[in-house]
């Protein structure tokens, strides 16, 4: 599997592949409608179908190198409190390695998506991931999602355009180059 980080951790972190098992703990995450609208899901769905299909699609990518998200094990309590990692996406018409993340209700506001984001970007360049993408890793989040713009933020990424896709949604792309990810960290 390409783009996966391995062993990855940070201090409150482990990361490791999804699995069929982590459906019923990753299904709270599409109870909340605001979720539904920053992933243009379908709303008509019920919150198991979606679950379903979030599932198949992450399972699919793994199997199709394209990268794919991660859960997110809380290294105290042993419990997935998210999911974060790293895609091949085509934005615009061009392919793009991103660095995405989602938590569950209840592990909100605690920094989690900010730690697990820094080091799923940081693994990607240490990796050379990037090099077949312009040696840039982005961002794509939806215009309303400003939590999570936040977090790109905080993970050295600046605005770099906003375009429309799957419809009529709009996205902002966050992006942070290799050669600035060199300076920030000294390199």
């Amino acid at each position: 599997m390409k783009y996966i980080p391995v062993n990855l951790e940070t201090d409150r972190l482990r990361f490791r592949l999804i699995t069929k098992s982590d459906f019923e703990a990753w299904l709270p995450f599409f109870s909340p409608d605001l979720n539904r609208h920053f992933l243009f899901l379908d709303a008509d769905k019920t919150a198991l179908e979606l679950c379903a299909f979030w599932f198949e699609k992450c399972l699919l990518r793994y199997e199709e190198n394209r990268g794919g998200l991660n859960a997110l094990i809380d290294k105290t309590t042993g419990k997935m409190i998210g999911q974060c990692g790293i895609l091949v996406q085509h934005i615009d018409g061009e392919p793009r390695l991103e660095v995405g993340y989602s938590i569950l209700p209840g592990h909100r506001n605690k920094g989690y998506a900010t730690e697990a984001a820094v080091a799923a970007k940081n693994y990607a360049f240490e990796h050379k991931m990037d090099l077949d993408f312009n040696n840039t890793m982005v961002s794509m989040i939806h215009v309303d999602n400003h939590d999570s713009e936040k977090v790109a933020i905080a993970n050295g990424m600046t605005l770099e355009k906003t375009f429309t896709d799957f419809g009529d949604n709009r996205f902002h792309v966050y992006s942070q180059s290799r050669d600035e990810w060199l300076k920030k960290n000294g390199n």
